[in-house]
This record gives C-alpha cells, sequence and structure tokens, in this order.
C-alpha cells in the first residue's frame, strides 16, 4: 500500500526499487543509490564523485559569492524563485 510517506523496504536496491523481484524502469532515473554505490561505481569507471564544492558550484551553475544560486535577492521582483510553500503546513 503507497501512503506517500518514506519507508524502509527491506531487500530494495537499485535494480529493485519498490521491493525485491520488482524492477528498474528502463527510461526512468536510478533510485535507492546510496552514497558508496555511487562512489564505488565512479572508481569502477575510473572517475571520482564531485566534491562538496565541486557540487555547490555546479548546483549554482557556476555563480559565485552571492547569497542565494540565483543572486542576492531572495525574491527577485517580488516571486519566488525556488521551491516555496506558500500555505499552511499540514
Amino acid at each position: 500500500m503507497k501512503t506517500g510517506e518514506w519507508t524502509r523496504v527491506e531487500g530494495a536496491n537499485w535494480r529493485a526499487p519498490e521491493e525485491p523481484g520488482s524492477q528498474a524502469m528502463p527510461n526512468e532515473p536510478v533510485t535507492q543509490v546510496s552514497w558508496n554505490d555511487a562512489n564505488e561505481y565512479a572508481r569502477w569507471a575510473d572517475k571520482r564523485l564531485p566534491t562538496k564544492a565541486e557540487w555547490e558550484y555546479a548546483a549554482r551553475g557556476g555563480l559565485e559569492g552571492k547569497e542565494y544560486s540565483w543572486g542576492d535577492e531572495l525574491r527577485p521582483a517580488g516571486k519566488p524563485v525556488a521551491n516555496w510553500w506558500q500555505g499552511m503546513f499540514p
């Protein structure tokens, strides 16, 4: 039963993301991958995972020295630029 909440499923992994015996969809992103899984894949591919600083630089699109990833103003032109909850939290 799907509840919309995170639950631990024993045996779920990137090959069987829903439960043991399920199959990952071929045209969907990989899920259920731990940092260790990703690191081992990168090592196998003779690559490495980015450092925290490298990841943040890439996530900001190369923008440096700004308060937010889009600049210094929280709400440019009075509009939110990121996911912004506008209501009562359940």
